[in-house]
């Protein structure tokens, strides 16, 4: 299967991301300036012909991958129709789009992009905004803390930045 439908765990066997769920009809799905473009590109990059060397290494694969490239240039169409584009507010307080800095209870600080569920990735730091920590963090300051319940119990966090342009770091 083609790496770009797979994700590597830390066995480093590809594991197959499970479709998102499709939100109910008429909800509103947001999406990032730069999720966007990512989408498009993507989409573009399946949209081109195979090279000679891609078309013999797809027939040695046999049809599933080619119906998998497919099925994802589908995906790909129909979210990008369906998403509505946000513009990043000049705020201090968390809300959709924000690069947010927390800091847990053992002092180790973790920055986030709060981001709609079509381009999150944790791994990357980009954090659904359905989730919920970024639930609890929407509409917090610099200096604020929520505790989340997670799998191992719960979690205090404190807000110790918000910002809508990327960290410098």
């Amino acid at each position: 299967m083609s790496k770009a439908f797979t994700k590597e765990d830390a066995g480093g066997e590809d594991v197959v991301l499970p479709p998102r769920p499709r939100p109910a009809s008429g909800e509103k799905r947001y999406i990032t300036a730069e999720g966007y473009r990512a989408m498009q590109e993507e989409l573009a990059a399946l949209s081109v012909p195979l090279a000679r060397e891609e078309k013999e290494a797809l027939a040695l694969g046999g049809e599933a991958q080619a119906r998998e490239r497919a099925r994802r240039a589908r995906q790909l169409a129909a979210i990008l129709e369906e998403v509505q584009v946000t513009e990043v507010p000049d705020e201090t307080r968390v809300f959709f789009g924000a690069w947010v800095t927390l800091e847990d209870e053992d002092g180790e600080e973790t920055t986030y992009r709060i981001v709609g569920p079509d381009e999150a990735d944790v791994k990357a730091g980009r954090l659904s905004v359905e989730s919920p920590l970024a639930r609890a963090l929407l509409g917090k300051e610099e200096g604020e803390s929520v505790r989340v319940e997670r799998p191992r119990g719960v979690i205090e966090y404190t807000v110790t930045q918000v910002s809508y342009r990327p960290p410098t770091s």
